[in-house]
């Protein structure tokens, strides 16, 4: 079982993603809320999901989605019922796998769970596993070894279960062809354009109907609130500066990883490769061979003339170009080892091989030489002493969290207090409004909404301690509040007007270029002047000007019955596309090919995994308690 899980990297991958997050288990909420909560969100025949358990994998997903959209990210998104009740449906999926994997009696041993943590490159200085980096890369993320290690047993222990059937897909060849077939699709399509404008002059708006557009959306002319805030926020950067590391820790930890502050020895090499494919014949590796030996002697007569050989003989496409080039490299497996053997065994400006590698044979020239070095405890210092900080910074950071909160709410007339507590600083604002209210926020709308409330807008006592983002807790109270106000209709007639012309000449073109549409189709002559052909793809963004609506019509016409004709409405008016021809799809080369065959692979794999996975299910004791899963922590 355990060999299995070993070669799978989507295991190596779960487990990797939980040295990455923040607060993956603990996030400061789970502080705030206490650690006893047992109510139920879900159970499992006699499993519980507890509301405490429900919390934290929504702290992991709002983490994980927070890292990949940056700025775009909205906390809202997981306010979403549907959201909420497909993180509870991974729970529940959760626990159904862990009942299999007991009725299976899939178990990993400590040997094997040692094994595989020991294994896992984060962890090892010099390729070898540290205990005191695994020790301070958990403390780094507020992550206890005990803690760490029962996901990492749970993830490998369920990994039998899923592997072989997600892993258990073929796609025929002629499936993928045909997909890419359709992705790489080009038409060649022709446009002419009914531009609006040309109706501006029949286009009468009157005063009646401007005011009445103006009364019924006085909203949208509104000047936007605005007000001045006070606000403090919680960082552990802010708390470093306040954290101190005894001297002798410092020493310690030099001392007791002098290999985390050595860098290996590194080679700087350019190579020749005459290439032998694995199963070439003794013939081909022997003519390979021959090649590459005469090469080797032409370089050795004249070492200069290395990089011009390269770039005419090499068949290495990465480095070719560049005089064969390879740049600097470790003594870690970064390169294959006959490779790296030989070129850590040779001297600068030595010229060695041919050289058998699993991709024929190699020609090397060791083109530099960076011996191995170790920082002094001096140079070394400075980073240390940073480094100490700001993990015990991290680690303080709940505990000082939770006092921020409490002060915040119990001296609620004012942010001061909080901030000689802490030794923060209460800054201010200009008047701003609601958007830059959030941005100041880091983007979360919740900081805004809690700023707009009305107990904030008119008590002017002080939010809510609100995570804007990981590790970042904000407070605010507003000083000075104005309230939107309406837009005169005398300044805004005139826009009025031209929206509302502008909004009827686009309907006149539409309803004229609809019925050229219809006279196209009929095969009649419909009085227009196609543009010059272009050509567009389908698996491109909208190019030439066209919308995506535009795109979309283009490559569902029918492409059996040519011309076709599809029409659109943009800003400029109505356009018609001519679809004149389906330009042959080029063959997609071997390693496309194969790319796309493992994607589409890895799809059916996880459909196939899904359909298992709800079959199990469907046989389990499953009731979800809607109440305490819409209920907030």
């Amino acid at each position: 079982m355990f060999d299995l899980v070993h070669r799978r990297k989507r295991v190596v991958q779960a487990i990797l993603a939980l040295i990455t997050l923040p607060f993956a288990f603990f996030g400061v909420d789970y502080y705030f809320r206490g650690g006893s909560s047992v109510t139920e969100v879900a159970r499992v025949g006699a499993e519980r999901i507890t509301q405490a358990e429900f919390a934290d994998s929504l702290r992991e997903q709002q983490d994980r989605m927070r890292q990949a959209m940056g700025k775009n990210y909205d906390p809202e998104m997981f306010e979403n019922p549907d959201v909420r009740y497909s993180i509870v449906e991974q729970l529940v999926g959760q626990k159904v796998l862990e009942e299999q994997a007991r009725k299976g009696r899939f178990r990993v041993s400590d040997a094997q769970l040692a094994q595989f943590i020991g294994e896992l490159q984060p962890f090892q200085i010099d390729g070898k596993f540290s205990k005191s980096r695994y020790e301070q890369l958990l403390a780094a993320q507020n992550m206890t070894p005990l803690g760490f290690e029962q996901r990492v047993r749970s993830e490998l222990t369920l990994a039998p279960l899923q592997e072989p059937i997600s892993a258990g897909n073929i796609v025929a060849r002629s499936n993928v062809e045909r997909y890419l077939d359709l992705l790489d699709q080009q038409r060649e399509v022709s446009v002419a354009l009914i531009p609006a404008s040309t109706f501006m002059k029949d286009v009468k708006i009157d005063d009646a109907a401007v005011k009445a557009f103006y009364d019924s959306n006085a909203a949208a002319f509104n000047v936007p609130e605005q007000l001045k805030i006070e606000y403090v926020a919680l960082t552990p950067e802010a708390i470093a500066s306040r954290v101190s590391v005894d001297p002798v820790e410092v020493k310690k930890q030099y001392e007791d990883n002098i290999k985390q502050y050595t860098k290996a020895e590194e080679r700087q090499a350019s190579h020749i490769l005459i290439a032998v494919k694995p199963d070439a014949s003794e013939a081909d590796n022997a003519a390979a061979k021959a090649k590459a030996d005469a090469l080797a002697a032409q370089a050795r007569k004249n070492p200069a003339q290395f990089a011009e050989l390269a770039k005419q003989n090499s068949q290495d496409p990465g480095s070719a170009a560049q005089g064969g080039d390879l740049g600097s490299f470790a003594r870690d497996g970064s390169m294959v080892k006959p490779f790296e053997d030989a070129a850590f065994t040779a001297k600068q400006g030595d010229i060695v091989g041919p050289v058998r590698s699993d991709f024929g044979w190699h020609v090397i020239q060791v083109t530099g030489i960076k011996a191995r070095k170790t920082l002094s405890f001096d140079e070394a210092k400075a980073q240390i002493e940073q480094d100490l900080k700001t993990q015990k910074a991290t680690r303080k950071f709940a505990e000082t969290a939770e006092q921020f909160q409490n002060l915040v709410y119990e001296q609620a007339e004012s942010l001061q207090p909080v901030a000689n507590a802490l030794n923060l600083q209460v800054q201010t604002t200009p008047l701003i409004t609601r958007a830059q209210v959030q941005a100041l926020g880091m983007g979360n709308p919740k900081f805004a909404q809690a700023i707009f409330s009305p107990e904030s807008l008119q008590a002017k006592r002080n939010s809510e301690a609100i995570e804007v983002a990981p590790n970042t807790l904000m407070a605010a109270r507003v000083v000075e509040y104005k309230p939107a106000t309406p837009r005169p209709f005398d300044e805004v007639k005139s826009e009025i007007r031209r929206q509302l012309e502008a909004r009827a000449a686009g309907e006149l073109a539409q309803k004229a270029g609809q019925e050229k549409l219809v006279l196209l189709e009929s095969g009649k002559d419909a009085g227009l002047n196609f543009a010059k052909p272009l050509t567009v793809t389908r698996n491109q963004q909208p190019q030439q000007g066209l919308s995506p609506d535009a795109l979309t019509r283009i490559f569902q016409a029918n492409a059996e019955k040519l011309p076709a004709y599809v029409g659109a409405t943009g800003p400029a008016g109505f356009s018609i596309y001519k679809v004149i021809k389906v330009l042959p799809t080029p063959p997609a080369d071997a390693e496309r090919l194969a790319s796309f065959n493992n994607r589409i692979g890895d799809q059916v794999g996880r459909e196939m995994f899904n359909a298992y996975l709800a079959a199990l299910k469907s046989k389990a004791d499953v009731k979800i308690n809607q109440a305490n899963l819409e209920k907030k922590q």
